[in-house]
């Protein structure tokens, strides 16, 4: 399932909250700096939003609040590694913070620390019980840890306390194709789609879905409607390459794989694919090229592992 960080939403509370007590000049110097980092955020300028928060941390050592704003510019960066350290570094100055909680627990779901990031999820929801952002985090890591049921509960908390956000949608109608409810997953796709509806990714996922559940033409419509949206997207381009595999329409799959490969060239699963295609279409040499970047992209791909994809 998609995942998203939210931890700057809550960023200002903590500095607020965290910033050591104290009057002295040089702490007044840092929270200053915090809160131009805290700007800098806000604008997305996060080389600027970096250095205002490293500043502050010369400044005033034992504050944790910057530390947040790291972990965030981590997350946003997608460096779950630096991420999980900061908000850590936070944790261990103040435990209570719990902004620097839920943080870590967005950066052990990039890292796919599962079980640990139900750990700090927990702990955010027993000070904020309504952090929606949590409870959704909490949920995608039930579902990859094969907690099904759970993970639909907190999906239903999440819709039910933000029922306009397209996002929870998605995910829970995810979940629910995991969970073989193909009718009502794709329930949730369409209600995404109604309330976000330019989006085209919403559209790639509802026509995995519709797959899943055998109605063929409804998913190849969807990923015709994601690519009138944006010439460019490489995952309906990728799935609807699959979709012609499945039918056996090896000319449009592999004109659809290999748009995907132009797109983006770094998924193993997409050269795989194309491979059995080009075998098909006896076109062997070039399959085995494929197959030979499938091996250095990542090997376990051709025993049976599926790489990590955009729709998760």
């Amino acid at each position: 399932m998609e995942r998203r960080s939210f931890v700057f939403v809550a960023l200002a509370l903590t500095l607020a909250t965290v910033v050591v007590a104290g009057c002295s000049g040089s702490n007044r110097q840092a929270e200053n700096f915090c809160l131009t980092g805290m700007e800098r955020l806000r604008d997305n300028d996060l080389s600027e939003a970096s250095s205002c928060f490293r500043k502050a941390i010369e400044l005033n050592p034992r504050m944790a609040a910057p530390r947040v704003g790291l972990g965030e510019i981590a997350l946003r960066d997608y460096d779950y590694a630096e991420a999980e350290r900061c908000f850590s570094e936070a944790l261990t100055l103040d435990p209570r913070v719990v902004e620097a909680l839920s943080g870590r627990g967005e950066a052990r779901l990039g890292l796919r620390k599962f079980d640990d990031a139900i750990k700090d999820f927990d702990a955010t929801l027993a000070v904020d019980p309504r952090r929606v952002a949590a409870l959704g985090g909490r949920g995608y890591a039930y579902a990859h840890t094969g907690r099904l049921d759970e993970a639909l509960e907190d999906l239903n908390r999440c819709v039910e306390e933000e029922p306009t956000n397209p996002y929870y949608y998605v995910n829970r109608g995810l979940l629910r194709q995991k969970r073989r409810e193909y009718s009502q997953g794709i329930a949730d796709l369409t209600k995404a789609i109604e309330l976000e509806a330019p989006n085209p990714m919403n559209y790639t996922v509802r026509a995995r879905i519709y797959e899943d559940a055998g109605d063929w033409d409804a998913a190849l419509a969807d990923l015709n409607k994601a690519l009138e949206i944006d010439p460019q997207l490489f995952a309906a381009y990728k799935y609807r390459g699959l979709h012609f595999k499945g039918l056996g329409d090896w000319e449009n799959a592999l004109m659809d794989l290999s748009r995907a490969i132009e797109i983006n060239g770094s998924d193993p699963e997409v050269y795989f694919e194309r491979a059995g295609v080009l075998n098909q279409l006896g076109r062997k040499d070039e399959a085995d090229a494929d197959l030979m970047t499938v091996d250095k992209l990542n090997p376990a791909i051709r025993h049976g592992e599926p790489s990590e994809s955009p729709i998760d």
